[in-house]
């Protein structure tokens, strides 16, 4: 008897649906209202921070998307029970006057007759239906990735925040910076410091507007406005200190450049292919080739670095002294500095075989002044061990001299035959003589204070000798010697000094029997 009362049942529904179709009953559509969140940035005792937090904006939109999911997901689901159904009539004469609905819960709807209502069919095998008290089963059935996208919107919007508020929260730096650490970060390079200039004017733009707030999307606000007057005269105030740090730099920089150019000018004035000693024409070329390397140098240091920190200074208004040196002075300089050393070299270009003849001719005389100073070292070396240690060491400064007078003479010869394209070999012989002169200064500095102890003994008055401490020196001595490094020992230097301390180990019991009791004033008058 269940089929027909299906039946008449959809045919009721489809008639009020077709009702409400017809009375026009549009409906609306209703679109969520978020809240528009405010985040307030402020500075107390010198920190700067925001408030609230950016993970209140968060927690907050994800609890308004759970609200708008609650209004459906959360209603009650009609809950449907098992309803026995009994007629009067035969299933043919079936009318809803005439049935009886019996509720038994957790069994599923059966349409019977009256006479079969009881215990038999009540504990008759029905399929039972799980249903859920609420619609939370409905998110499972929403469109592929729309929650997704809900919730990648509320984090795409809270870091997007997160990212300004960064911004301004970098600005906390300008209490915690010390100059002494700027300074020493951005050091002499002044290329860095102009740098920084540009970076700091273009950060302005954060900060230094006619607004107060930031928008992030449509319903959250950044409100900056209690922070911006006190980071924009903080950034002020380090702007200027930076500016003028820069400026002192760079005046000093480019005086010390145009000084050194018009000296460099000055000097290469005075110097002439056509001398008449063979050592001034070495001077001279090598001078040019030096003028050569230090050319782009100078060069990047006045058209780039002098120019573009002036530039920089001007555009941010720098109040130049009255003793700046500018940058019109400095070109000058610079020009006429290339234009008498493009005259030099191709002066030098002309006369390129005969100086090439002279050069040969001076690298042929230190040679010979090498040669020379060789033999003298070998034959005039201070190895003796009677010398005195401050002859010893007057001897090596003079042969240092001479050593590095010499290796002098070599390079500048070297350097001129790379500035004429001629062939050169490096001399090895003095290398060797250095280092033997380091050596035996070593070895002679170490004996000098050994030496100096010994003529403190000698230089001790008779009446205070105490012969014990006289032994523990000469002992303590000997031992000092013996602990200085083997190539010290290797030289006749040290083996005198150690028979020095040897014999006067030995002639120490001749002077405690002198200090013997036993001699009196008699036997001193005979002695």
């Amino acid at each position: 008897n269940s089929g027909p009362l299906r039946k008449q049942q959809q045919q009721q529904q489809n008639h009020a649906l077709n009702i409400a179709l017809s009375s026009g009953i549009e409906s609306e559509e209703v679109t969520p209202q978020i809240r528009t969140l405010v985040h307030e940035l402020r500075i107390r005792n010198q920190v700067m921070y925001l408030d609230p937090p950016l993970e209140n904006a968060r927690a907050s939109w994800i609890q308004q998307l759970h609200g708008w999911l609650a209004a459906i997901c959360q209603q009650r689901r009609p809950q449907a029970a098992r309803y026995e159904v009994a007629a009067n009539a035969d299933a043919e004469d079936l009318e809803y006057d005439n049935l009886v609905l019996e509720y038994d819960p957790g069994h599923s709807v059966t349409a019977a007759n009256s006479g079969n209502v009881g215990s038999s069919n009540r504990n008759s095998s029905q399929p039972t239906l799980l249903l859920l008290s609420s619609y939370k089963d409905l998110i499972s059935r929403l469109p592929s990735n729309s929650l997704f996208e809900a919730y990648r919107s509320v984090e795409a919007r809270t870091a997007q925040a997160a990212s300004y508020v960064a911004i301004w929260l970098q600005y906390q730096a300008l209490w915690d910076l010390q100059s002494d650490y700027l300074l020493q970060f951005l050091g002499d390079d002044l290329t860095r410091w102009q740098a920084m200039l540009l970076e700091i004017k273009r950060a302005r733009s954060t900060f230094d507007n006619s607004e107060t707030a930031k928008y992030i999307g449509a319903h959250c606000i950044v409100d900056y406005e209690q922070v911006q007057a006190k980071v924009n005269a903080k950034y002020d105030s380090w702007q200027r200190e930076i500016l003028n740090r820069f400026g002192a730099r760079l005046g000093s920089a480019m005086r010390d450049a145009c000084q050194a150019i018009a000296a460099a000018r000055h000097e290469l004035e005075t110097h002439s292919a056509e001398s008449s000693t063979t050592s001034e024409v070495v001077t001279f070329i090598t001078f040019v080739q030096e003028l050569k390397r230090k050319c782009p140098s100078w060069q990047r240091d006045v058209e780039d670095v002098f120019r573009g920190g002036q530039r920089v200074l001007e555009k941010q208004r720098f109040q130049f002294p009255a003793d700046w040196l500018y940058l019109d002075q400095v070109e000058g300089e610079w020009s006429a500095f290339n234009e008498i050393l493009k005259r030099k070299t191709s002066v030098i270009q002309e006369q390129l075989p005969s100086l090439q003849m002279k050069i040969i001719a001076e690298d042929r005389a230190v040679d010979s002044r090498i040669a020379a100073l060789c033999a003298d070292w070998e034959r005039s070396k201070p190895v003796q061990g009677s010398l005195r240690p401050d002859v010893a060491t007057n001897t090596l400064g003079v042969f240092h001299q001479r050593i590095t007078r010499a290796l002098e003479e070599c390079e500048l010869v070297s350097r001129a035959k790379e500035a004429l394209d001629m062939d050169s070999a490096r001399d090895e012989r003095l290398a060797p003589v250095l280092e033997e002169v380091a050596d035996l200064r070593a070895v002679w500095a170490a004996l000098a204070a050994i030496w100096r102890d010994i003529d403190e003994l000698r230089d001790t008055p008779w009446a205070s000798v105490v012969v014990r401490k006289i032994r523990q020196q000469l002992d303590r001595q000997l031992t000092e010697s013996k602990q200085l490094p083997n190539r010290m020992r290797q030289y006749a230097a040290f083996e005198f000094m150690q028979k020095t301390l040897r014999a006067l180990l030995k002639a120490n019991t001749v002077v405690a029997d002198l200090k013997s009791d036993a001699l009196r004033d008699r036997h001193w008058r005979q002695l």
